[in-house]
């Protein structure tokens, strides 16, 4: 039997000055979330360091046609100790209308353990079964489904800014600017779909679901770590557009086993049902053998086969593919069973040393400017220094040398804790 220690990814902020690869043993997996805080629209330096906070203007959407006059570069981030910003605009003049009182140092936030997601409604039973669930300390019902923002297909969360903001990180939890912009009906759009997606910050943008269609404001860009959300609005405007009431949950169950938590839920809910992991757990189980010879060999064939087609944001095959689901995409030609973000994909193995890297080895990288810890890109290793990758939006899948600035580190995919994990 292997005992694997399963360690956040908050934890790689206090050994910066290392490689996280080179910090970790092949004994090691992550699987576990958390919610990340990672405001991109302005940068607040304090002392020697900085912090990220949104900074919106407030008012009507009549008000929004205009807002490009209020753009303005942001200060130079010379303190922020992950370098400057690479989206330098903010909508300025701040007017907060949401101001809900927080307590400082994180007292009376909750520990996240689970989100489930559901096409379907949650019946007030199924609710019961869960509060019931060893170890749940408390729940939180969403909104959650899929929109088009500007045409781009996007997993959306609908939620009461009130009795969400205690759910997040205390950074997240602390800024009313960004409780202000959602509450009064804009949309904070995650970094990785507000850069690869080019949605306009500050600019109205259409949001539908179905056939309801609503004008929204982009007022930030916020990536909360809940892996492949890629908005978040207020609970009212995701139903104004049509989505399903109660189709989400946020469990809290902090001295719970959260795999067995996340078995539990599942049986409740059925295969209609998806839950994400959001915090640290310890696996104790069989080792296993990873991907077998056959595996590596298949998948890296149908990578190669995908050679020369184009990026989309959201893409996951067979014509078009964004990194992530360009993974996903050829390990299920090999018969393997992968989640499909980037960030959950990190989750799916030991990670080990680069310099032990082999091909079918999976490599990651951290390019969100105010997050050094989020995961929102992926790569497949070749050997020789080498990887084939779907890079981004406007280019094609292609090889290319691994390239190590914002590296995050290396995995060895199990095929076992990947399905498990999809």
């Amino acid at each position: 039997m292997s005992r694997f220690r399963l360690p956040r990814l908050g934890q790689a902020g206090a050994h910066a000055a290392e490689p996280w690869c080179a910090r970790r043993s092949v004994g090691t997996l992550l699987a576990g979330r958390r919610l990340v805080a990672a405001l991109v629209v302005l940068t607040v330096a304090t002392n020697a360091s900085a912090v990220a906070a949104v900074v919106v203007r407030q008012g009507s959407h009549a008000a929004a046609a205009s807002a490009s006059a209020n753009l303005a570069p942001l200060p130079p981030a010379s303190a922020d100790p992950v370098g400057p910003l690479q989206a330098p605009v903010a909508l300025n003049t701040p007017h907060p209308l949401y101001t809900p009182h927080l307590p400082k140092h994180g007292r009376h936030l909750v520990t996240a353990t689970l989100l489930i997601t559901r096409s379907v409604p949650l019946g007030h039973h199924a609710v019961r079964r869960l509060k019931r669930l060893s170890g749940v300390h408390k729940i939180q019902m969403l909104v959650a489904g899929h929109a088009r923002v500007e045409g781009h297909r996007a997993f959306v969360l609908g939620v009461d800014p009130t009795t969400f903001r205690p759910w997040t990180p205390p950074l997240t939890a602390d800024s009313n600017p960004l409780w202000s912009s959602i509450a009064s009906g804009d949309l904070a759009a995650s970094f990785d779909m507000g850069q690869n997606a080019n949605l306009p910050l500050g600019g109205t943008v259409p949001v539908a679901n179905s056939s309801d269609v609503a004008p929204m404001r982009i007022g930030a860009f916020a990536s909360v770590g809940m892996a492949g959300v890629d908005a978040v609005i207020s609970g009212k405007r995701a139903l104004q557009i049509g989505m399903a009431p109660r189709t989400g949950v946020l469990i809290s169950a902090p001295k719970a086993d959260p795999l067995q938590l996340r078995r539990d839920a599942l049986h409740i809910l059925g295969r209609a049902a998806h839950a994400e992991l959001l915090r640290e757990v310890i696996i104790t189980r069989d080792a296993g053998e990873f991907l077998t010879r056959l595996q590596i060999a298949n998948f890296l064939r149908a990578a190669e086969s995908r050679v020369g087609l184009p990026y989309v944001w959201g893409a996951a095959g067979p014509a078009s593919f964004d990194c992530s689901g360009f993974v996903q995409w050829a390990f299920a030609y090999a018969g393997v069973r992968m989640p499909r973000v980037s960030e959950e994909q990190w989750l799916t193995g030991p990670h080990i040393p680069y310099a032990d890297a082999r091909p079918g080895d999976l490599l990651f990288w951290h390019y969100d400017p105010t997050d050094p810890t989020d995961i929102d890109h992926v790569g497949i290793y070749v050997g020789n220094g080498e990887m084939v990758v779907a890079p981004h939006t406007g280019e094609y899948v292609r090889y290319e040398p691994v390239p190590f600035s914002n590296f995050a580190g290396v995995v060895r995919v199990d095929p076992v804790l990947g399905g498990e994990l999809s």
